[in-house]
């Protein structure tokens, strides 16, 4: 059996390993000239513990079992990595009673050692946060992810993997992928290109109701001083989690990240406007959908303009870290970090689409059309995932 894995990212790196370990002959197509050159590797470097996903979905199941596996592979691998925990700060009784049910999820979830901690205690955790409450996850950890890909890769072709890189996949049909190289045949394939996940699949007829919207995440590096990760209580109607402060492997802080429509396309990390957001994004009906929906509803009008504004203006951005940090940012202090495109799947409704989203339409292809964040995270568990339930037979 012949496997081809398009996308040389954490995930599609990940099930290239397992199926490997298995004893399968894998290739990955890649059109870059090494792995995690996007979302892979344009995050925060953290390993969630599952304390922001529904239960009962493939996110929560896939982030509380992919978090411990990915900190046992690192600390097995030498790759670097911090068990620092992660904390939830609630300011007042509206977000207090959010901050609750989010710990009534992560105990159903079976999210371990999670607790609720009062402001005192969460004072001598950060000195520094700045929450009436504080919802504790110990497992919450940060990962050097440029070591990480490489000792993904690195263990996977140990284990008989051919990565093809500079590799660009055109199309793909019922045995056979074009490249810009040449055409390789498989006996299955799986999609795991991620941004372009929608687009491949679409060239043989699936998941056409589907497609992604790019959302620009920016962060900055910021003079604060936290000892792990502090986030905001997110609001679950949203799949975004809005501003908060990660110290990284390399001990820098850093703020982000932002959630803003990428008008430069689906790789636009410059920012801009240029004719890919036309060609790519805008031309499709789900994309007008999402506008009309977003425009007729004032809670999803309202958080689109406030990450527009936190975006633009670095002094918006930093009132928006205060909210969670009482120690003193200046705005000339702010550094650009880094900045990634999110993938986010938009349904034929234009809804945004929360979970995970797996296509099995055809016998010999599975489509992997919604990889979001936490993909990092759940990356080994997702695998295993994969393997057992729609490979295991092949």
């Amino acid at each position: 059996m012949k496997y081809v894995v398009i996308g040389g990212g954490v995930v599609g790196t990940a099930i290239s390993r397992e199926l490997a370990i298995k004893g399968s002959e894998v290739v990955v197509l890649e059109k870059e000239a090494t792995a995690g050159l996007h979302a892979s590797g344009r995050n925060s470097g953290v390993i969630h513990s599952g304390i922001n996903q529904k239960p009962r979905t493939l996110k929560a199941t896939l982030s509380v079992q992919g978090s411990k596996l990915l900190r046992e592979y690192c600390l097995e691998s030498g790759v670097p990595m911090r068990e620092c925990g992660t904390i939830l700060l609630a300011n007042n009784t509206r977000e207090i009673a959010q901050l609750r049910k989010l710990y009534d999820y992560a105990l159903e979830s079976r999210v371990p050692d999670v607790c609720i901690i009062s402001q005192g205690e969460l004072k001598e955790r950060e000195p520094h946060a700045r929450g009436l409450e504080g919802l504790f996850s110990p497992t919450g950890a940060i990962v050097d992810t440029k070591i990480l890909m490489e000792k993904l890769v690195d263990d996977a072709q140990k284990k008989g993997v051919q990565f093809f890189w500079n590799t660009e996949v055109k199309k793909v049909h019922d045995n056979k992928v074009e490249t810009t190289n040449k055409d390789y045949r498989f006996d299955y394939l799986v999609n795991c290109s991620g941004l372009h996940a929608d687009t491949l699949a679409h060239t043989n007829g699936i998941g056409k109701s589907y497609s992604i919207l790019p959302f620009r995440e920016d962060y900055r590096e910021v003079p604060a001083e936290v000892n792990g990760m502090i986030y905001h209580v997110p609001d679950l109607r949203f799949p975004f989690l809005g501003v908060h402060l990660t110290k990284t492997i390399e001990g820098e802080v850093i703020a982000g990240s932002t959630a803003t429509l990428s008008f430069a396309g689906r790789e636009g990390y410059e920012g801009g406007i240029n004719r890919k957001f036309l060609s790519e994004t805008a031309n499709t009906t789900n994309f007008w959908l999402w506008a009309v929906r977003t425009l007729m509803s004032p809670s999803t009008l309202n958080q689109v303009m406030h990450n527009l504004r936190i975006s633009r203006d670095p002094k918006k951005f930093i009132e928006d870290i205060n909210k969670i940090y009482d120690g003193e940012i200046d705005v000339d202090h702010l550094k650009i970090y880094r900045s990634g495109i999110r993938p986010q799947l938009v349904d034929g409704m234009g809804r945004l689409v929360h979970d995970f989203l797996i296509n099995d339409q055809l016998g010999n292809q599975l489509h992997l059309l919604n990889t979001v964040s936490p993909g990092l995270t759940a990356s080994l568990a997702f695998a295993k995932h994969i393997t057992k339930v729609y490979l295991n037979k092949k």
